[in-house]
């Protein structure tokens, strides 16, 4: 994942903002994507936050709810709220956004997770929810 964060720190900061610089985040989105889908290890270890935690907005303790039924497919899954190319959050993939209260405070994570859970339950593959996220997010 070093190895990753650097290209993405270099192809993030080499290139003007515009065109060029939608074009770097579109591919840097892409390669983290790639990424976890063939990651054979966990990148995220750290377990979901209690969805009780949230007992007092039903809508954010469901998408913990839901990360807790499926971390293992949450961790194959990029955030398109750019937590893992954002400096200040630096994710690992969607799971990350659930060990802490970020989701809490972000419909895209929110979303993310309980489209995920529902499309895991219809039978579902990893590559293929990643996929309806990337045409869903796609600009």
């Amino acid at each position: 994942m070093k190895k990753i964060s650097l290209v993405l720190a270099i192809l993030l900061f080499s290139i003007p903002a515009g065109e060029a610089g939608a074009q770097s985040k579109k591919l840097a989105r892409e390669m983290i994507q790639n990424h976890l889908l063939e990651a054979k290890e966990p990148q995220e270890t750290k377990p979901v936050l209690d969805p009780g935690i949230f007992a007092r907005n039903p809508a954010v303790a469901s998408a913990y709810q839901a990360a807790k039924q499926i971390p293992r497919i949450l961790d194959k899954i990029y955030c398109y709220c750019d937590c893992a190319i954002n400096p200040k959050f630096k994710h690992k993939s969607l799971l990350t956004c659930y060990t802490g209260d970020h989701a809490s405070q972000c419909g895209i994570c929110m979303n993310e997770a309980i489209v995920t859970l529902e499309m895991t339950k219809a039978g579902k593959k990893p590559v293929e929810i990643a996929e309806y996220f990337k045409k869903k997010y796609a600009k």
